[in-house]
């Protein structure tokens, strides 16, 4: 199978050939039962960030405009992550200088609060008999485990068959009648075993801003990252684990009547995957979710709606960044190997995590 190197390559080829397909946001009617498709007909590799406010317009463009169909074949069920080779796993792990890892998760939580929507459930059992040892027995302690791989407080990844299309298709265009009771049959977390390693990068938006924290009226915006980027020094590379600092713990300090519930807190505008796409990243993480709702974009989750199942970029959610900015202020560093263990869920449609930071 041909495997691109760049999206410059993608759209070359693909354009010669005839066989880029772009995926419409409306879910337009059908030709001969076939999904009605796009040529693209320019590449925009180097296009320029925006820096003003997504229009309506502007937004439903994104599903063609940033779609990833087809480019590393018609069975590809990596997305983003084919941007992670043996190459660039070795290029991360020749960061770690002094070994010091940092984990980036949560705990599990078990308290309902208004962003705790289905609390996980976590007890521990005596074993009854234990196992014998001469003439007395040694005891057993189990626990049992219940926990929601979603939400807005656990630490997780989303994959690639978590949010569709409003035409009822998965990345790559699989039907969502994959789904099934017993796990999904196609873009299921189990298919990321393996691991996710590459070059972590931070952006921390609240230094950008010389501010403790963002706020839910300014969410993040893609010009940011780059911003970001260009202040702090930073080469963005393809295969990036893209970490964005919200401040969270600091805003919810700063205002601890503010409400937790989702669509309200502070977060990240869809706009931030003009940066993603232009650097070819392989992964979002956050500390946040998405920004509040936006009357502009017309649907509750419209990062999730173009990242997932358009783009295939994984999102990783409810990330701990406290320790890490810490050590990246000690090291004067914004990059260090970064590590997520997704667990092996046959199906699965996304995985707690405890995604490591090491330097």
């Amino acid at each position: 199978m041909y495997k691109f190197t760049s999206r410059r390559d993608f759209l070359n080829k693909s354009i010669k050939t005839g066989a880029l397909l772009l995926i419409p946001y409306d879910g337009l009617s059908s030709v001969s039962g076939k999904e009605k498709t796009y040529l693209e007909t320019k590449t925009e590799k180097d296009f320029a960030i925006r820096r003003t406010p997504l229009t309506t317009e502007d937004y439903l463009a994104y599903p063609k405009r940033f779609s990833n169909w087809g480019r590393w074949g018609k069975d590809d069920q990596f997305g983003t992550l084919n941007f992670i080779d043996a190459s660039k796993r070795r290029k991360a792990f020749q960061m770690v200088k002094n070994g010091t890892a940092i984990s980036c998760s949560r705990p599990i939580n078990t308290k309902d609060t208004p962003d705790n929507i289905r609390p996980s459930s976590f007890n521990v059992a005596m074993g009854e008999n234990g196992s014998k040892w001469t003439e007395g027995n040694i005891t057993i302690a189990i626990d049992f485990l219940d926990v929601q791989s979603h939400g807005f407080v656990e630490t997780h990844i989303d994959a690639l068959n978590h949010v569709h299309t409003n035409d009822r298709r998965m990345y790559n265009g699989r039907p969502v009648s994959d789904v099934k009771p017993t796990g999904v049959e196609s873009d299921s977390i189990d298919i990321w075993k393996d691991g996710i390693i590459s070059r972590g990068v931070l952006y921390d938006i609240p230094k950008l801003r010389g501010k403790r924290s963002i706020t839910p009226d300014q969410p993040v915006q893609g010009w940011e990252l780059e911003d970001y980027a260009s202040k702090y020094n930073i080469t963005p590379k393809t295969g990036d684990i893209v970490i964005i600092d919200c401040g969270r713990d600091k805003y919810f300090s700063d205002n601890p009547e503010a409400s937790r519930k989702q669509g309200v807190k502070p977060g990240l505008d869809p706009s931030v995957l003009e940066f993603f796409y232009k650097y070819d990243a392989a992964v979002l993480g956050c500390d946040f979710d998405e920004a509040p709702l936006n009357k502009t974009y017309n649907t509750y989750v419209p990062l999730h709606a173009i990242a997932n199942p358009y783009m295939g970029l994984p999102t990783l959610w409810n990330l701990d960044l406290n320790r890490l900015r810490e050590k990246c202020i000690e090291l004067s560093r914004n990059e260090f190997l970064f590590v997520i263990t997704p667990l092996v869920i046959p199906g699965g449609t996304a995985s707690i995590v405890n995604p490591l930071a090491v330097f």
